[in-house]
């Protein structure tokens, strides 16, 4: 194993460890962006280069949508108070 696998590594053991707690959008967000490493590590002739950055941009909006709805209940419970 060269050190440039253990972001791939990491991104892995990141699903598994969400798959098992039942966190399901992040384990499909780890999975995304261990897919985009791994198709990154590809030579580009194996894996269309558009494939390997939908995979990036669906793990970043899927983020994205995570930290806003997260935000839209931090307004809210200051408002409440």
């Amino acid at each position: 194993m060269h050190w440039n696998d253990w972001p791939i590594v990491c991104w892995i053991l990141a699903t598994l460890l969400c798959l098992l707690k039942r966190r399901w959008i992040d384990a499909f967000s780890s999975a995304c962006f261990a897919a985009f490493t791994l198709f990154d590590r590809m030579s580009p002739t194996a894996v269309p280069a558009q494939l390997k950055w939908i995979f990036f941009l669906v793990g970043a909006i899927v983020i994205a949508s995570q930290v806003g709805r997260e935000y839209r209940k931090y307004k809210e419970s200051l408002v409440a108070k």
